[in-house]
């Protein structure tokens, strides 16, 4: 009875052991996959910042949508067709590409103004940060479209200082989070370049952002 006895309580403590070790495995994949989403997240949102940033430098958007990879300065392209992920995976763009215009497509009619999106950035989110900043596997990729509402019958050409920037972030274990945003152009007055009438001149690289909304 004894040696039952102590062999019956082995097996149990055995088994609350092995259940402790899965609850603590299951619980560990959790937290990683939470601290991945969050982190592709962030990313996303930082592409879609520096998005905001480089539209800012140019001169004039009319052109960007039909020409958005020439938009993007040389630090946010890294060359890549097919880019690796740190866990093995690569990224089509080109499938990617297809992918976004094919749910562009589902959700807006035929017609002149339909959005045409065009790649326009791809790279480590470490290339966009201060060197040393963090070392991160996200990847993030940005598309620009036209905004739909300009009604000028040309999907590749801006004519109300308005686009549409989507970006997703691609992470270890299959993350990947998109966000999408609508920037504007907005004319702001400029104190230090007055006409002889003495009205304030303008200066017209301000960007704001009139929308933005995580998207599934």
């Amino acid at each position: 009875m004894p040696l039952l006895l102590a062999l019956m309580i082995t097996a149990l403590v055995t088994t609350l052991g092995g259940a402790l070790v899965v609850l603590v495995a299951a619980e560990t994949a959790v937290s990683a996959n939470h601290r991945d989403a969050l982190e592709a997240l962030y990313a996303a949102d930082a592409g879609i910042e520096r998005a905001i940033g480089d539209l800012r430098t140019l001169s004039a958007w009319q052109d960007v949508p039909g020409a958005a990879p020439a938009a993007a300065p040389p630090d946010f392209r890294d060359g890549a067709v097919a880019p690796g992920l740190a866990d093995g995976t690569i990224l089509d763009l080109a499938r990617l590409t297809l992918e976004r215009q094919a749910g562009s497509n589902a959700a807006y009619p035929p017609g002149a103004d339909r959005p045409i999106w065009r790649l326009f950035a791809h790279a480590p989110i470490d290339r966009l940060l201060p060197a040393g900043a963090i070392r991160s596997p996200t990847y993030v990729v940005l598309w620009i479209a036209d905004d739909v509402a300009d009604g000028d019958g040309d999907p590749l050409r801006d004519a109300n200082g308005v686009l549409v920037v989507r970006a997703e972030a691609f992470g270890l274990r299959g993350t990947r989070r998109r966000i999408e945003a609508a920037v504007a152009r907005e004319e702001v007055p400029d104190e230090s370049e007055s006409d002889p009438a003495g009205e304030a001149g303008v200066q017209p690289n301000e960007v704001r952002m009139i929308s933005w909304r995580e998207v599934s």
